[in-house]
């Protein structure tokens, strides 16, 4: 502890005001003759002397504590040993005790909070940047720095985010103008739609934050609404034709074609064609909205993997041999049960299968592989339950690799015209993708151009 600095004026002052009532008392003694003027004098000095001692303590406790309460203004430790105050007043010293002790524990508490909360708030997964009056970042959370990548503190908010509609909405919260909502796309580190709430905080913090900028990635939700705008365009535009044709066909045999057996052969003809369209398109939409709607509920029962496959290699087999395409169920499984619906997984291979007959060149074989793996999705080295692989392989064109990710979004076609030709609805696949991911498999879809394709399905084992 540092020696408390005590002004000497005031210790001047304070030493004669307490010597003054014993100078009074041997100045009277003195003129009334009963002492000396030299003894009244030395022993006036004496007391003097032995009062400005206790006066020089008594001051330097209480600048002892003044420095103290300094030091804890400061946000020092406030460090003041019992044994430097001199003991005049033991009720003083047991006061700063107290003082002490309590403002330790209390320090203590504080010391703790701010560590949790600085290590909540470092290591929160919601994006979440700190800005300073100038825009510069304070801190960010790791859920922003996952998001945007590096953002360095006390850099400019542009280092980090790039897009101008941000800026201008932190520029202006700033300025005082309020909250801000805002929404804009960046392209680094990924392309990503965001929603960004920019607050200004009540008062200023102790690392100088003013601002705060929270942010929501909306990409999933803008792709949904981009998939929801695009099925309503697309299973409108699938109805419309046949329903034009069939509409176009009636006017016709009720006019034109009247009392015309060779027209009105025709066109009752596309009538049924379109007609079997629709119905079509209409029972794959309720099937899908079906298993969008049993999502996330996991199916009961149990679904035979070798019978269904047998079942539909004996059913579509005489479809195939129209276009003389054999089917090959290859030996593999002998009986393997997994937890599922029987119906759903039994829809999923029919589909695969009739979409390999539909796209295979004729005289060529269609291939079905089933065997016994683990999930080629796991992390290196790490096996996680047992699987089942199921392969449809073709021989016929094939698909380039721009199209593969997109192949089981609803009503995307490689090939629009040939799809439609041959009785396609576009949404076979997508029916795969979400019963598939109901059973908590995963689907699995390679092609080389002129060679064909491989769309293989992984079904988990229920443990024993």
């Amino acid at each position: 502890m540092v020696q408390p600095n005590i002004p000497f004026g005031r210790f001047a002052t304070l030493t004669a005001l307490a010597s003054l009532p014993a100078i009074i008392v041997f100045g009277g003694l003195a003129a009334t003759g009963r002492l000396g003027w030299g003894v009244a004098v030395i022993s006036a000095l004496i007391c003097a002397a032995m009062l400005g001692f206790m006066v020089r303590r008594g001051l330097g406790d209480v600048y002892r504590v003044l420095q103290f309460s300094d030091t804890l203004a400061r946000g020092g430790s406030g460090d003041l040993p019992v044994q430097d105050m001199s003991g005049l007043f033991p009720e003083f010293t047991e006061a700063v005790t107290r003082l002490q002790q309590a403002w330790g524990q209390d320090r203590g508490a504080l010391d703790a909070r701010a560590s949790s909360a600085e290590t909540i708030l470092e290591n929160l997964l919601q994006p979440l940047i700190l800005l300073n009056a100038d825009r510069q970042i304070v801190r960010a959370t790791v859920g922003a720095r996952d998001l945007l990548g590096e953002t360095v503190p006390g850099r400019d908010l542009s280092s980090a985010l790039r897009a101008p509609e941000i800026l201008d909405a932190v520029d202006r919260t700033l300025a005082g103008s309020g909250n801000k909502v805002v929404e804009f796309d960046i392209d680094f580190p990924a392309n990503t739609s965001i929603s960004a709430q920019i607050q200004a905080l009540s008062e200023p913090a102790a690392d100088g934050s003013v601002a705060v900028v929270s942010l929501f990635d909306i990409t999933e939700i803008r792709q949904v609404q981009k998939m929801r705008t695009d099925f309503v365009a697309n299973a409108s535009h699938e109805l419309r034709t046949p329903l034009a044709v069939i509409s176009g066909s009636i006017k016709t045999l009720q006019g034109p074609a009247l009392g015309d057996e060779e027209a009105q052969k025709k066109f009752l003809g596309m009538m049924e064609h379109h007609s079997t369209r629709m119905t079509r398109l209409i029972e794959d939409l309720l099937s899908l909205s079906r298993i969008e709607l049993n999502a996330n509920t996991f199916p009961t029962g149990a679904a035979d993997i070798s019978a269904i496959l047998t079942r539909l290699t004996e059913t579509l087999s005489p479809r195939a041999a129209h276009r003389k395409i054999d089917i090959v169920l290859e030996p593999g499984l002998v009986e393997h049960r997994i937890a599922g619906d029987d119906s759903e997984i039994e829809q999923v291979f029919q589909n695969l299968i009739d979409n390999a007959i539909k796209y295979s060149d004729e005289n060529t074989v269609v291939r079905i592989i089933t065997r016994e793996s683990h999930n080629p999705f796991s992390e290196p080295g790490k096996h996680d339950n047992r699987y089942i692989e199921i392969a449809i392989i073709d021989q016929g064109a094939g698909i380039s690799a721009e199209h593969l990710p997109r192949l089981t979004e609803r009503f995307y076609r490689v090939d629009t015209a040939r799809s439609r030709e041959m009785g396609g609805t576009g949404l076979g696949l997508a029916i795969v993708k979400h019963i598939v991911g109901r059973h908590r498999g995963r689907l699995s879809i390679g092609s080389t151009e002129g060679k064909g394709s491989t769309f293989t399905v992984y079904l988990p084992i229920p443990p024993n």
